[in-house]
């Protein structure tokens, strides 16, 4: 690619950066992410597709009010371009935005094979941001390229708090009966149609659309999937499963694949960010490892839209949940506790809170309670909670506090 080629990619690419930050979008909640634009940090934006990376970022540059340069890799006039045409489209973007631009946002730069070195160089002089949706793009050259010089933050599709933004219900702390009212609707409303910004803007069925994009550009493209009935067959029993243990030797079967390829596959979808295993606690990391794992999926409306089984709205409500939890807790020290005669849905080590969901309007059954003090003979947890759909309320078991959390004050407020 020469140069006047770049620079027109470059030049159509500013045009619609403009027309975007022109507009209004909802404000993430992500914390103070402006800190770790310190060269020569490098701040990587990762998560599932159509999460709303690239407009984060974009958001960023207009709070900070800098002169920034914008190029996304995911065009298809960037197909296929080497390292070497990285110069040229560097020498395009200085020529397109001035030689005096410090601020750079590369969207999908993991697109171009070897791009870890280009991006190590541009660190030394510019404040830049990347964005992928592959989680391990940090893990291999990059990573060895900047030693330790970069914060990544995982994004993920609306929260429910985010949701409400959206639908311009300002009740973030529902008090009043009329309120609390209004935000059980849309919280029916949420856990059916999820939170993909475009999903919502355009309706349900895009969930359809960019579900089937994280399939082929984020895993078969990338693994070179060739046996591709049998993988989405495979990826529809997988978020079948969602907050179930699941034995991916057991789906071999299922899907007449062998375990090598049964575990690329799942490697493959939960390295797009569009499921979660999350581990089995064990005190011993050996055990860790070999346990089974539950699976969660990114968001309720892909369960909606794509699980083979009917909907279960206690498993609904776990998932969200759990989402919660990865989310803010960045995928670190979650797991979930099983024992011979008891299992808790969460151990959140990094707050030292046991988590117990259920289903329950009127009352919370006896073995919930029992398997979180059960558990917390293991962990010694601070807090114990057990997530409601409408109980609230409070209880002392052998000296200590359990706490009832309806659902929709645990996504707002806990």
């Amino acid at each position: 690619m020469n140069v006047e080629e770049a620079k027109r990619i470059v030049a159509d690419q500013k045009e619609l950066v403009e027309e975007k930050l022109s507009q209004n979008y909802i404000k993430r909640d992500v914390g103070d992410v402006e800190r770790f634009l310190r060269i020569p940090n490098v701040l990587a934006i990762l998560g599932v597709r159509r999460s709303g990376k690239s407009t984060l970022s974009l958001m960023l540059m207009k709070e900070l009010k800098v002169k920034f340069a914008y190029l996304n890799f995911d065009d298809e006039s960037l197909f296929g371009i080497t390292t070497e045409d990285l110069r040229n489209i560097e020498q395009a973007i200085y020529e397109v935005y001035g030689n005096d631009v410090i601020y750079l946002v590369f969207d999908e730069i993991h697109n171009v094979k070897g791009w870890e070195l280009f991006i190590s160089r541009l660190r030394e002089s510019k404040r830049i941001i990347i964005t992928g949706s592959n989680s391990k793009m940090l893990s291999g050259e990059l990573a060895t390229a900047l030693t330790g010089r970069h914060s990544d933050i995982v994004l993920f599709p609306f929260s429910f708090r985010e949701y409400l933004r959206f639908r311009n219900i300002n009740v973030e702390n529902p008090i009043s009966t009329r309120d609390v009212v209004t935000v059980k609707v849309a919280l029916e409303k949420y856990l059916e149609e999820g939170g993909f910004p475009e999903a919502l803007i355009i309706g349900k069925d895009q969930v359809d659309v960019i579900y089937n994009d994280i399939l082929f550009k984020d895993v078969v493209f990338r693994y070179k999937i060739r046996e591709m009935g049998k993988f989405k067959e495979f990826s529809r029993s997988i978020i079948s499963y969602y907050s179930s243990e699941v034995s991916l030797s057991k789906l071999t079967k299922v899907v007449n694949v062998d375990k090598k390829t049964i575990d690329l596959w799942a490697f493959g979808l939960e390295n797009s960010y569009l499921i979660y295993f999350l581990p089995r606690y064990g005190e011993k990391l050996k055990e860790r490892l070999t346990f089974n794992k539950k699976v969660y999926v990114v968001d309720p409306g892909v369960v909606s839209r794509i699980a083979l089984r009917a909907r279960d709205k206690g498993r609904v409500i776990e998932n969200v949940v759990a989402i919660k939890l990865l989310r803010e807790n960045q995928l670190k020290g979650l797991y979930y506790i099983k024992g011979k005669d008891f299992e808790v849905d969460f151990y959140d080590e990094l707050n030292s809170r046991l988590i117990q969901v259920t289903y329950a309007v009127d009352k919370v059954e006896e073995r919930e309670i029992k398997g979180l003090m059960k558990a917390n003979e293991l962990v010694k947890a601070r807090e114990l909670i057990v997530v409601t759909y409408d109980i609230e309320g409070k209880e002392e078991r052998e000296g200590k506090e359990i706490k009832f959390i309806p659902l929709y004050k645990f996504l707002l407020k806990y």
